[in-house]
Order: structure tokens, then sequence, then C-alpha cells
């Protein structure tokens, strides 16, 4: 299967994420599978179920992996939302069970 996901590259106050820190994030993500695809940024639209509308600038990224392996790739995108403290994280897993938002908190 193929997952992909975004990962915000400032916090929700607008505070820029460190790039060492942003880089730490997405190596924590993809070492585990062995590789992975950086697409490049993306800018992000959305409204949370408060109505709280945002805006992110965010690398997209995409990791290869067995469909086994679907929980971890969701716990480790979970956990990257914690570090990043976001309410939630864009997750599209292809052919297997579409676009998600990992709710955070």
């Amino acid at each position: 299967m193929k997952f992909t996901t975004h990962i915000p590259t400032h916090y929700n106050d607008g505070t820029e994420v460190k790039q060492a820190t942003l880089n730490r994030i997405i190596d924590a993500i993809w070492k585990p599978f062995k590789g992975m695809t950086d697409e490049g940024f993306v800018t992000g639209h959305w409204i949370d179920e408060d109505g709280t509308y945002f805006t992110d600038r965010c690398r997209m990224i995409s990791i290869e992996c067995n469909r086994d392996d679907l929980n971890l790739a969701i716990r480790n995108v979970r956990r990257a939302g914690r570090r990043l403290k976001q309410r939630a994280m864009y997750f599209e897993v292809s052919g297997y069970d579409g676009v998600q938002f990992l709710r955070i908190q």
C-alpha cells in the first residue's frame, strides 16, 4: 500500500517549525519503512469541527509499505501530529481506505 501525509511547516500559532525538528519528525515517520518520496511543498485549507479555519504550508510525503503496516503508519503520523501540536493530520491510503483526518487530541 502507499500512504501520503502532509507535514505542517508551522505550528497552529504561526510559529515556524525549525528545519532540524521538521527533519527529525519526517525521519521518524519514514525510517521504519526504509524509504519515502518527498513530494515537495503543498498548501492545504480545512475547517475543523468547531468552525476554525486553517491554512497550512506542508511537506507532502508518500511511503510504500505492506498492508500489515497500516497501524504503524497511523501511529507514526499521529505521533508527528502531537509533536507539531496539530488538531488533525491528513492521511491518505491509496487503493485501501482513502483519505482520513487523524484526530490528534
